[in-house]
């Protein structure tokens, strides 16, 4: 104890009982005892009501403290018009969070020539683009760091957004990519961006690649539901390489809806699966345990100036058919060589922004490709999901109701439909 500083106070505590002794002198000296020096109880006790007062008043400025410092955490809710910045985990950059709590992305702007969609990322754009890094797992451990690292970049242009990935992965012979039909799940490693273009929270168009360059696309809708069976029009290419692989995506805007503000934000969110860990990891996290997707996703900034696109699509298809068969050559009737053939044409065209003319002439199975054979062994029919561009549009408005659009194999009877 420092000449002249406080004494020293033991609290014994028994219940509720509180014991006092002080060890030393007020002047600072020990206090031994059997010595004949007086001592003044009132100075002590005033001594040790000046500890007491100054104990609590540390205690008091820590709390305070504390509760000053910033914490961020997912769904935390931010004050209004709040971007705070957090270092991220790698060091590499900075997380900036919007006023809900969710990662923030700015996407850049393309003066120049658009990126060539071949999956390697080499022009200069995407270097100088902001990252979105940081990715966290949603399986098989939920709120953990990814295993491997990922980076997403996001350019845009006058007629289409661009995303680039880059998969780091340290074990780049172990990466899994299966060749498949389109929209095929697979055992496959993936990339994946959803776009939330209106921003409501509620509906998200998802576009998803596997290192072999399968294309994937699906449509979000009341927050938690799905519609595989929307296709849209886009490009994409995937590359491996030694230190993982690559995937770049060109997603036109005429294939999203989106408002007429000269300065948008949309809701975007971008996952990443590794096939031999059973790991999918995302950059907005999604817990496991709340049933929500589209409403936890980040926020991609920086869009200025799109332009409405023209919302038009013409599909055509011909068909045409030749048999052949013996017969009398006698028979004024008999045809060697029978023909068939028809036309039609599917049309698409957006009338406003939230509506769309949907008009078909003379739609047939022969506009899509064949379904894959099955061998069916057991004592129930064979379904398989309707592909008709035409019936499949708006499906979903009632696929709740009726169940999704199908055909029956069995005699091709049509069930359900929109």
């Amino acid at each position: 104890m420092q000449p002249g500083g406080l004494p020293v106070v033991h609290v014994e505590g028994e219940g509720r009982t509180m014991k006092m002794r002080s060890t030393a002198r007020c002047d600072g000296s020990p206090r031994v005892p059997g010595n004949d020096t007086p001592w003044d109880p009132d100075h002590e006790h005033r001594s040790l009501a000046r500890s007491v007062i100054l104990a609590w008043a540390a205690l008091l400025a820590l709390a305070l403290g504390f509760l000053a410092t910033p914490v961020f955490a997912a769904g935390q809710v931010l004050p209004a018009d709040t971007l705070s910045t957090v270092a991220t985990a790698a060091g590499t950059g900075a997380l900036r969070l919007s006023s809900r709590g969710t990662p923030v992305i700015l996407a850049s702007r393309i003066l120049g020539a658009s990126p060539f969609i071949d999956g390697r990322l080499d022009e200069a754009l995407w270097a100088q683009a902001e990252v979105a890094t940081s990715f966290v797992q949603r399986q098989p451990y939920d709120g953990a760091p990814a295993s491997q690292d990922t980076e997403v970049r996001v350019l845009y242009g006058e007629d289409a957004l661009y995303v680039g990935f880059r998969l780091f992965d340290t074990a780049a012979d172990s990466i899994v990519g299966h060749l498949t039909r389109r929209d095929q799940q697979s055992v496959s490693d993936w990339a994946r961006v959803a776009v939330d273009s209106y921003n409501d929270r509620r509906t998200a168009f998802q576009f998803a690649v596997n290192p072999a360059g399968v294309k994937q696309d699906i449509y979000h809708f009341n927050d938690t539901e799905e519609d595989t069976g929307w296709d849209a029009v886009w490009d994409v290419a995937a590359q491996m390489d030694e230190a993982g692989w690559t995937a770049e995506f060109r997603i036109p805007y005429s294939q999203l809806r989106f408002g007429q503000d000269s300065v948008q934000t949309w809701g975007v969110n971008f996952a990443r699966e590794i096939s031999r860990h059973n790991e999918m990891s995302v950059w907005a996290p999604l817990p496991r345990d709340e049933n929500r997707m589209v409403s936890l996703f980040g926020e991609l900034h920086g869009l200025e100036g799109l332009g409405q696109p023209r919302r038009m699509e013409l599909q055509p298809y011909t068909r045409f058919r030749a048999r052949r068969g013996p017969g009398d050559a006698a028979n004024p009737f008999h045809q060697p060589t029978l023909t068939a053939g028809t036309v039609g044409v599917d049309l698409k065209y957006g009338v406003t922004n939230n509506l769309t003319l949907d008009a078909t002439v003379n739609p047939d199975f022969g506009q899509v490709e064949a379904d894959p054979s099955q061998v069916n062994l057991t004592a129930f029919e064979t379904f398989l999901p309707e592909r008709r561009p035409f019936f499949l549009e708006g499906a979903r408005s009632v696929s709740g109701q009726w169940g999704e659009p199908r055909y029956e194999h069995h005699g091709c009877q049509i069930r359900g439909g929109a």
